[in-house]
């Protein structure tokens, strides 16, 4: 199973929030490092082993310029979530090369044709245990569209940062409708979280809050789970 950390990039610093109340997001403090410079926090994650980086540009999301030219510095292997809405932005996101992966986020994903596109991941957004959509899309509108070989990421916003434990009735809704490679972010709230994914079969882990707080060390997690 892998173990993921995620790295928040908001005004140029990386940032933690809670509940995606977005407004509210301050300077990220962290057990990690004394820093809340994003290539900092990423070079910190590299040290204590992991292999990929879950990043999320919180002003592509929200339409308000990006970060762009701070995830390009970042090292390593780099999925991100940079607001995509249309194959336009898609297109314009891959020709940077500044990631590994682009994520497809229903957040803000206006056109469904892009979920059959190749070397993508989809993330199902959830608040309040509803899909968060713009075009309200339903969680089966989605689904339908997905080849089974796509990774996706089932991430409960309105648990962000909470570390309140993984909404597991909304993981087994998902499980139960795909064969998909599933990953799972939101709430990770200690090791018993973990070891239940570990063993339900999920792929891996995004987590953030809790390496921050030091409740879980990021170098023994990866190293426990690592296959």
């Amino acid at each position: 199973m892998e173990i993921i950390p995620v790295l928040d990039i908001m005004n140029g610093m990386a940032v933690c929030g809670r509940g995606g109340d977005r407004k509210n997001y301050k300077p990220l403090k962290t057990a990690l490092c004394n820093s809340s410079n994003p290539i900092e926090v990423a070079r910190k994650y590299r040290e204590e082993g992991a292999e990929k980086i879950y990043i999320a540009d919180l002003d592509a999301i929200m339409k308000r310029g990006n970060n762009f030219p701070i995830v390009k510095r970042i090292e390593g292997y780099k999925i991100l979530d940079g607001g995509i809405t249309s194959k336009l932005e898609l297109e314009s996101l891959k020709s940077l090369n500044i990631c590994d992966k682009v994520v497809l986020g229903t957040e803000t994903l206006e056109d469904l044709n892009l979920l059959e596109e190749r070397d993508i991941v989809v993330s199902l957004d959830f608040k309040d245990n509803r899909l968060s959509s713009p075009m309200n899309y339903t969680l089966e509108e989605v689904l339908e569209r997905l080849d089974r070989s796509t990774p996706v990421i089932v991430l409960d916003i309105s648990s962000v940062g909470s570390q309140g434990g993984i909404n597991w009735d909304l993981l087994k809704e998902v499980m139960e409708k795909v064969e998909n490679p599933l990953y799972v972010g939101g709430g990770v709230k200690d090791e018993e979280d973990l070891e239940r994914c570990y063993y339900m079969g999920i792929q891996g882990i995004l987590i953030g809050t809790a390496i921050h707080r030091g409740t879980l060390k990021l170098r023994e997690i990866i190293e426990k789970y690592r296959d």
